[in-house]
């Protein structure tokens, strides 16, 4: 029989034979792996929610902009786009889009009249693997013949008192001269976010927008990259930027957007053309101090969780060693040394942490599909970490097996320190001890 093969039936053995000395041991293994992984699971399920909104609010992975001016037209799109398809991958989404600032505009229905805070205009069709992910509460995102439809939160929906298929009226002043227009649009659909990415945030065919804001048929002020399968790394985007750089005058990379929002509004237009290459992760950069501080808190929680199961289990261990001595002093005598007794301890340890991990686990698997059960709407801004109302999880078995492996360590590390001097016991000494 090889050494693991017995250590690890001796080990089992004591555990079966032996185990309500080791049920105390067990729980707090499972506890604080139950909270440690749900505290995980949690809290990178609201991470991937904020960043999904984030990547339909923003049209994708990586956004370019262009001209002296943050609105200014981008120039000849499809040149754009084949100069980027050199240095993107074929699956690689392009959105045209245009945004504007809707601070000066409203929206009417029946004498009632909203504000909100930004216009996006899109290709419904062209984006619809993105608007997907949005959680509709009636109709949907798509394009009518007439080009006319527009989304709407449900909070401004409520706040209009309308119902998917009525038609509202956009008053919208425009940038270049000041005109205000008027246009009738038609509601298609209502989407549940109360997140600063969609409750003052309004959907329009792109086609209506460049009419009701006196546009040219062609205008573009936002170009969305998006990867559908595996999203860009540093690499990714550097090779964007560097392939941009052949043709076109281009800012600096940058984690913070407003450093490419400075640099195009300063720029003179005798310069010609700047170009502005803005990542996911700089669009968020206001949100960064919430999710680093939600980070902060998770990895406390771990630390702390992670010290009691070590040292809880270290002293813990050594009680139970020291009322095994006789056993220690009958395997000395029968030639195994203080480093196989280390072994088999050490071994007993790990299969008592796997019993509480995996027990762990499972547990945290079913405390987080009963916490996704329940919905969280009635927190005030919170929607942003919702998906569909509710706290759904995101389970990534690698990181689970990490905070595995960091607790075996840590807590055989403790094992190692509180048994040093058990284990050297001799054969007499157990006797003398026992007697």
């Amino acid at each position: 029989m090889n050494p693991f093969s017995f250590f690890s039936s001796m080990a089992l053995h004591t555990l079966v034979f032996s185990r309500k000395q080791y049920v105390s041991l067990f729980l707090v293994s499972l506890m604080g792996v139950l909270i440690m992984l749900s505290a995980v699971f949690v809290s990178d399920g609201m991470l991937r929610a904020v960043h999904r909104k984030a990547k339909v609010y923003y049209g994708g992975d990586l956004m370019l902009m262009g001209g002296n001016e943050v609105t200014r037209h981008l120039g000849d799109i499809p040149l754009l786009r084949s100069r980027l398809r050199e240095v993107v991958g074929d699956d690689v989404r392009f959105f045209s889009r245009i945004d504007l600032d809707a601070s000066e505009s409203q929206f009417f229905y029946e004498g009632t009249s909203v504000r909100l805070r930004m216009f996006k205009g899109v290709d419904f069709d062209d984006e619809a693997e993105l608007f997907s992910t949005f959680d509709f509460q009636e109709g949907g995102a798509f394009s009518s013949p007439e080009h006319d439809t527009v989304l709407l939160s449900t909070y401004m929906a409520r706040r209009l008192g309308v119902r998917v298929g009525d038609m509202v009226t956009l008053m919208l002043i425009t940038e270049d001269r000041g005109f205000t227009n008027t246009m009738n649009l038609r509601l298609a659909g209502i989407f549940a976010d109360t997140s600063l990415f969609g409750a003052y945030t309004a959907y329009l065919d792109i086609r209506a927008m460049r009419i009701v804001g006196d546009y040219a048929d062609d205008l573009v002020n936002r170009l969305c990259l998006y990867y559908p399968h595996d999203e860009p790394d540093h690499k990714d985007v550097l090779a964007v930027q560097e392939g941009l750089e052949r043709y076109y005058k281009l800012c600096p990379l940058t984690d913070d957007k407003q450093n490419v929002y400075d640099a195009l509004r300063n720029y003179k237009v005798e310069d010609g053309t700047l170009y502005g290459i803005v990542t996911l992760d700089a669009n968020v950069k206001n949100l960064q101090l919430l999710i680093d501080a939600m980070k902060a808190v998770v990895a406390l929680v771990i630390v702390v969780l992670v010290v009691i199961i070590s040292v809880g289990m270290g002293s813990t261990f050594r009680i139970i060693v020291m009322k095994r001595v006789t056993e220690i002093g009958t395997y000395r005598a029968l030639g195994m040394k203080p480093r196989g007794v280390k072994l088999l301890f050490l071994t007993e340890s790990f299969y008592l942490l796997l019993a509480g991990f995996i027990a762990g686990l499972l547990c945290a698997f079913g405390l987080t599909a009963l916490f996704s059960l329940f919905d969280f709407s009635f927190i005030p801004s919170f929607s942003i970490f919702l998906e569909g109302n509710h706290l759904l999880s995101a389970y990534k078995i690698e990181k689970s097996l990490l905070l595995f492996f960091i607790i075996f360590v840590t807590t055989e590390l403790s094992m190692l320190f509180t048994i040093r001097n058990v284990v050297h016991i001799s054969p007499v000494g157990a006797l003398a001890t026992t007697a």
